[in-house]
């Protein structure tokens, strides 16, 4: 994955996103706007399909890091 991206700082810009239910990848980049570009990098690998927790994005992103 990206350099030293972890779950937990994906966790941080998305972890409000999913409160009025399901997401797309557009929308959590959206979310992740603030985040830096290796965040984002991250995201824009994953498929494009409904999210309706962060469980299913780690589902997506298996070798991403949980944190340092």
């Amino acid at each position: 994955m990206a350099d030293d991206v972890t779950r937990t700082e994906i966790a941080d810009h998305l972890a409000v996103v999913f409160a009025n239910g399901a997401v797309t990848r557009s929308d959590l980049l959206i979310a992740a706007a603030g985040a830096r570009p290796e965040v984002r990098r991250v995201l824009e690998r994953l498929p494009d399909r409904r999210y309706t927790d962060l469980r299913q994005v780690w589902e997506d992103l298996p070798a991403l890091p949980v944190g340092t």
